[in-house]
């Protein structure tokens, strides 16, 4: 799990640095912020992969627990903020 939630962590450091870089990189950081259980599909999966092969199910089925629990996470959270009454209101 560590693993994949320091992998994450790196993600929202590359993002951050999207969003310090330059204005025109605004949509690159929205995506990797705000989608990341999405795009944590790029490097979970092979990376799940490779330790199924080499004989470690245990930390392959760890690295997606908790790719699925930042998944998750993502979607109530997206769902909270997007499907609030006070949305859009000012």
């Amino acid at each position: 799990m560590a693993i994949c939630w320091l992998l994450n962590v790196a993600q929202l450091g590359v993002g951050w640095l999207l969003l310090v870089a330059d204005v025109r990189m605004l949509p690159a950081y929205y995506v990797l912020v705000g989608a990341i259980g999405l795009v944590q599909v790029g490097y979970v999966v092979p990376l799940w992969r490779l330790l199924r092969r080499t004989g470690k199910p245990r930390t392959a089925r760890g690295l997606l627990l908790a790719a699925a629990l930042t998944a998750l996470t993502n979607i109530v959270i997206f769902w909270t903020v997007f499907t609030s009454p006070r949305f859009g209101k000012v």
